[in-house]
């Protein structure tokens, strides 16, 4: 991982001490990687992407998320073939276990979803049919529940148990202290997100990895990712793999029928999806996500290439042959917001 800033005149300082920026503030707008002298990547071809998570060798560091309209079997399919890992979503117990079955049938890799009631059982069910890892998906992986059920799964079934989601480094260590291998980083920056909003919780995304992966856990960098800059960004501060949910939303290989020319797309927090799945919001609970249309967008095999093309340049930048140089070598510095604006296409018309 690489923790290291450009101060100025070849002088570097390291996160979390650095000059007048609060280490805790940093999204990934916020940083640009540095391009480097003397470099030996001499085309982008030349770049390694492949990286180890958890029992699975991936070519693309890059996860679907667990959501019901973006994940299913066709985007695991899909992500097979191109050399990433799909995590199915939470839904009805039969309706997830069906879709396993036919998957590892098809020898397709994937991670299942569970929620902390009867998650040692349904467990079991999953394991019988062939699943490697699991996913405890609650939002609040800070919870001593959380840790206790996953710790209890990977124990009694050795199995690997993803937990989150966390941000921070306290967090990170009692996931570690537990015994646990991966975790599941980001709070409120997702597309569809709205838990900042609603509940005031959350945690700059890139200052989230920074923190988590100091604890040596493998991580996944998950939400706020809006462009292949920001997948690149976070892979170089560290982050194992990246999920991404509502980039791929709308996509061919999304759930869900193309009407008009749009495709629904909705958080699992929002209210739309709790009310097909038999949750009611009321004093108790409020939805932390939104439903919307999204354009009909195509195979998400271009999305995806988009984005490990950004990551491969990235790489050529900073003179990186493969993921552990990348990390090792890559150098950030802070971008003002007029750098930020000065980043875009501003040309103006004649």
């Amino acid at each position: 991982m690489s923790l290291t800033f450009y101060q100025a005149l070849g002088k570097t300082e390291k996160w979390p001490n650095l000059s007048n920026i609060h280490p805790a503030s940093l999204t990934y707008d916020d940083v640009l990687l540095v391009p480097q002298a003397r470099t030996e990547v001499g085309s982008r071809k030349e770049t390694d992407i492949s990286v180890k998570f958890g029992p699975f060798t991936l070519q693309k560091p890059i996860v679907t998320a667990p959501m019901d309209t973006v994940s299913g079997e066709k985007m695991a399919q899909l992500m097979s073939r191109l050399g990433g890992l799909t995590f199915m979503p939470r839904v009805f117990l039969n309706e997830a276990l069906a879709a396993c079955e036919r998957l590892q049938k098809a020898k397709i890799e994937a991670v299942y979803s569970i929620g902390l009631k009867n998650s040692l059982e349904d467990a079991k069910a999953f394991k019988k049919l062939g699943a490697k890892v699991l996913l405890l998906d609650v939002a609040h992986g800070g919870m001593q529940s959380i840790i206790d059920a996953a710790s209890e799964i990977q124990n009694k079934l050795k199995m690997t148990v993803i937990a989150g989601n966390i941000v921070s480094y306290d967090q990170a260590m009692t996931y570690k202290d537990a015994g646990l291998k991966i975790a599941r980083v980001g709070v409120g920056g997702g597309g569809m997100c709205i838990t900042r909003l609603v509940a005031g919780a959350g945690f700059p995304q890139l200052s989230a990895v920074f923190e988590t992966v100091s604890s040596d856990l493998e991580i996944i960098a998950d939400g706020g990712v809006r462009k292949p800059a920001d997948f690149a960004k976070a892979i170089a501060a560290g982050a194992r793999v990246i999920m991404i949910g509502s980039m791929l939303a709308g996509t061919e290989e999304a759930p869900g029928e193309v009407v008009g020319g749009v495709k629904k797309a909705r958080g699992q927090a929002s209210e739309d999806y709790m009310k097909d799945n038999g949750s009611k919001l009321g004093e108790f609970r409020s939805a932390e996500g939104i439903m919307t249309m999204v354009p009909y967008k195509g195979s998400a095999e271009w999305i995806i290439n988009d984005l490990v093309g950004g990551l491969r340049s990235a790489m050529s930048y900073v003179g990186a042959k493969n993921i552990t140089e990348f990390q090792k070598k890559a150098q950030f510095v802070a971008a003002s917001n007029a750098a930020q604006g000065e980043g875009v296409a501003h040309i103006t018309r004649g």
